[in-house]
């Protein structure tokens, strides 16, 4: 069992090495999935010295991290997470909405579900496209997928409950490879029920939602060490084997605060000297030196607050907020784009579901201690098949030609409104919404996610609901078209940003959601599902008009915390805010990697493809020599 010794020990370690080192050759800010990633891999030269700087801290001995049934838990969404409030979002009712991102040596890796699936091909294909550049690109970025994971098969037991794969498209090295990658020790009935319902309408059977072919159902791949079942973060992937590196540094519970920027450029372009932090125990405020390069992967909204705190951005932005502009790259936080969650569920006959774990105590006494004993039990499973729907699934095809036709009518319109401004911009997601119209016309655009959850979920508290057993069919609008952004406010490194994704700015993302719910009621009543089907609770029958189910998810609908797009890599002309090689637009030395460069949103959960991120990100610093 994981001791909680090892988070205290990497802390003591962390600043006995501060004080005896002032420089390195890289500092990586944040310890998150790209973060630790990148500095593990570089540390993997002797020579190359690299401190992490990491605002939270070392979670792995908490149960709630470690343990799969305990997601959510515990201080999962309150001391792990940033928990960012939102603009009140005028399409939905004026509601501040929140976006889950880890705040933990391991960022979202240590909250998240687990799902481990990838996105559709086309998808990857449209960042290469958007830059004219193939190496990112999903034959080209498979190699580092495939690099970052640690895969293993399905056992006997597994396979029986529906678990597919195929070994072309995984991770087996034992000396490479990091993120354990596996399957869990139970599986609800539900599921299976759910999948044979999807199969029924038409969805096909995936050989494995990891091959880049996603339009299908299936048992996703979560990062689970199956050999204990436990959670393997990128904590546990990419730092805990390598604490005892003396050229890698870890300092935890420290807020950067700016890039410290050298007197005098190169080439016309801004250099990184050195990073500016403050420890949370002290409010002491201190600075570690760069020789080489600094990494920005404090994720998708700490990442452009790290640039605006240094000057980089948008010039109007800055000086409003008391910041001095050293470089005015206006795009900086902009492009910004989520997964946006709903809901459809029903009461259920079965006997045994999720919801036994609040509605008995004694029961749930009884799974914690089976787990603890065999790793078995409720609290073993991850409960999550997926289907990835693509627009056939949801529209007619007089629906979706009628809709593609005012979204090619509107295009310009859209780009211009999303873009706050900027005509270079304004190019950049007209282009990403001609990729996305395209793909969306060759059934290719997968725009939903469907996964059941054998139980409750929804946005009615246990309080306030029946006490019962439920189905619950999960709806994820995936290819969004909304763009909005993120921006500091303050000068102050620990005011939170103001953050607006423009949940539901699009037609067409309002079209899917709502085709969403009808896509998960359908599925609720399709056999053999059906069999357990005691009646819808939520949207409930009184919202039966497309009119009434969007006022309904107008007023519920939540972010699925899959946010992108801040720092987009795209040329400049495009409004990118890196290039290909992740560097910062008039800068030397200094690079992003994290969700923030996704340019173009992809249909998948993200912590694989940020992996990946962190794999190519590594590889491109070191030459191509990894």
């Amino acid at each position: 069992m994981r001791s909680l010794f090892l988070c205290f020990a990497s802390l003591v370690v962390a600043a006995v090495q501060v004080a005896s080192i002032s420089t390195y050759d890289y500092v990586v800010i944040g310890g998150g999935t790209a973060g630790i990633t990148i500095a593990s891999r570089l540390t993997e030269n002797k020579d190359v010295t690299v401190a992490v700087i990491e605002a939270g801290f070392n979670a792995e001995g908490l149960p709630e991290v470690f343990i799969p049934g305990f997601i959510g838990m515990g201080i999962a969404f309150t001391t792990l997470d940033w928990s960012y409030a939102t603009i009140p979002q005028a399409n939905l009712n004026g509601r501040t909405l929140t976006v889950n991102a880890g705040k933990a040596l391991g960022g979202s890796t240590i909250i998240n579900s687990m799902i481990f699936s990838r996105a559709e091909k086309e998808q990857y294909d449209a960042w290469g496209q958007l830059n004219n550049d193939n190496t990112w690109t999903w034959s080209a970025l498979l190699p580092f997928f495939k690099k970052s994971e640690l895969f293993t098969p399905p056992n006997v037991f597994q396979v029986a409950n529906g678990v597919n794969y195929l070994p072309s498209v995984h991770g087996f090295n034992q000396s490479e490879g990091r993120v354990k990658v596996g399957f869990p020790n139970f599986f609800f009935e539900q599921s299976a029920l759910w999948r044979k319902a999807a199969e029924f309408l038409g969805f096909a059977a995936s050989p494995d939602l990891a091959d880049g072919n996603p339009h299908a159902v299936g048992v996703a791949p979560n990062s689970i060490d199956a050999a204990n079942n436990t959670r393997c973060s990128a904590a546990c992937a990419y730092y805990t084997p390598f604490a005892d590196r003396e050229n890698l540094v870890v300092i935890t519970n420290a807020t950067v605060s700016r890039i410290l920027w050298a007197n005098s450029s190169a080439q016309g372009k801004l250099v990184a000297s050195g990073v500016e932090f403050i420890l949370t125990s002290s409010n002491e405020t201190q600075t570690v030196g760069v020789s080489k390069e600094v990494v920005v992967s404090a994720g998708t909204i700490g990442s452009p607050k790290v640039l605006e705190l240094s000057g980089v951005g948008n010039s109007t932005i800055l000086k409003t907020a008391g910041v001095t502009p050293v470089l005015d790259l206006p795009t900086v936080g902009e492009n910004f784009a989520d997964h946006v969650h709903s809901w459809a569920n029903s009461f259920t006959n079965i006997t045994l579901t999720k919801d036994a774990l609040l509605l008995n105590t004694a029961f749930a006494a009884e799974q914690k201690a089976l787990w603890f004993q065999n790793r078995t039990g409720l609290y073993s499973a991850l409960p999550r098949s997926l289907g990835i729907a693509a627009p056939s699934d949801v529209f007619t095809p007089s629906q979706l030609g009628s809709l593609i036709a005012q979204a090619e009518a509107n295009l310009t319109h859209f780009a211009t409104e999303f873009s706050n401004g900027n005509p270079a911009l304004a190019r950049g997601i007209a282009a990403q919404h001609s990729i996305a119209l395209a793909l969306y016309k060759e059934n290719k655009e997968l725009p939903l996610e469907m996964n059941l959850e054998p139980g409750y979920s929804g946005p009615t508290s246990f309080a306030a609901r029946p006490a019962r057993n439920y189905t619950t069919i999960n709806s994820v609008l995936y290819a969004p078209l909304s763009r909005g952004r993120t921006h500091i406010v303050s000068s102050n490194p620990l005011t939170p940003p103001a953050v607006d994704p423009a949940y539901w700015a699009h037609p067409l993302d309002v079209a899917a959601q709502v085709g969403g719910i009808k896509l998960a009621r359908r599925m609720l009543v399709a056999p053999p599902l059906n069999s357990i089907y005691n009646g819808e609770f939520e949207p409930g029958a009184d919202k039966s008009t497309d009119g009434e189910i969007e006022d309904w998810l107008r007023g519920v609908v939540a972010s699925d915390n899959h946010e992108v797009g801040s720092c987009s890599m795209m040329p400049q002309a495009l409004g990118g805010v890196v290039d290909t090689q992740l560097r910062v637009y008039g800068t030397m030395n200094v690079r992003v990697a994290d969700a923030s460069i996704i340019p173009f949103p992809v249909s998948s959960h993200l912590s694989s493809t940020v992996y990946m991120i962190g794999e190519r990100a590594a590889d491109i610093i070191q030459g191509g020599k990894a």
